[in-house]
């Protein structure tokens, strides 16, 4: 069973979700949280496999909410649930650690696959946020040299695929390498973007300017 909990004040997402769950016999519901500050007492207390966190929440952000949980909970994922589809709540909640992004018109549909992915380990968006991601991504690649670390092809193709949210294997038969190769390949380009994690080498593509999520 995957250990799931909701913050979300809409309690038409909370029926459905709560619905969803239970029709799968895959999931237990461990909380549901209508604010911030409910939410961060209860999932400190019981910490799911999965948070599904809203961004708009009554007494705050649901992105300042993992800001705030992300080391205190190593073991947990975060899957955004939405309806915002804009580049900043995308790349903000890249930046605040969040393993997947799903829009909230996709949640009938995706919910329990997006859980069961982030929980294996993998990336989940919403196919329009992964649209954007890649206009962004290419955006990037075509922006000045001196803004961008600079990567070799392959450095370059496999970073895409890493905003895709593909694992290591993934990567590896997509691109018919192996995984032990696709690994230095991926050791190289954090060198070189100066990060430590996937989530901090696509806030630092998009956003160079800006401060890392952890530094």
């Amino acid at each position: 069973m995957i250990r799931v909990a909701l913050v979300d004040d809409e309690a038409v997402v909370r029926q459905t979700v709560t619905l969803l769950l239970q029709e799968t016999g895959t999931f237990e519901l461990t909380g549901c949280y209508t604010n911030a500050h409910e939410a961060l007492a209860g999932l400190r207390q019981s910490p799911p496999d999965v948070a599904l966190i809203d961004i708009g929440l009554p007494d705050g952000s649901g992105l300042t909410l993992i800001q705030t949980l992300r080391p205190e909970l190593p073991s947990t994922e975060f899957l955004i649930l939405t309806i915002f589809d804009d580049d900043h709540h995308i790349l903000e909640a890249i930046m605040a650690g969040a393993s997947g992004y799903l829009l909230k018109g996709d949640l009938l549909e995706q919910l329990p696959w997006a859980i069961q992915t982030i929980r294996s380990g993998g990336s989940w968006m919403s196919a329009s946020i992964a649209r954007r991601i890649l206009t962004l991504f290419q955006q990037r690649l075509r922006a000045p040299q001196a803004t961008i670390p600079e990567l070799r092809p392959r450095e370059r193709e496999i970073l895409h695929l890493l905003t895709q949210g593909l694992s290591n294997s993934e990567i590896a038969e997509q691109l018919h390498i192996s995984p032990e190769t696709v690994r230095t390949h991926i050791r190289h380009i954090y060198q070189k973007l100066q990060v430590r994690n996937r989530t901090e080498a696509v806030a630092r593509l998009f956003l160079p300017t800006q401060n890392h999520p952890n530094g």
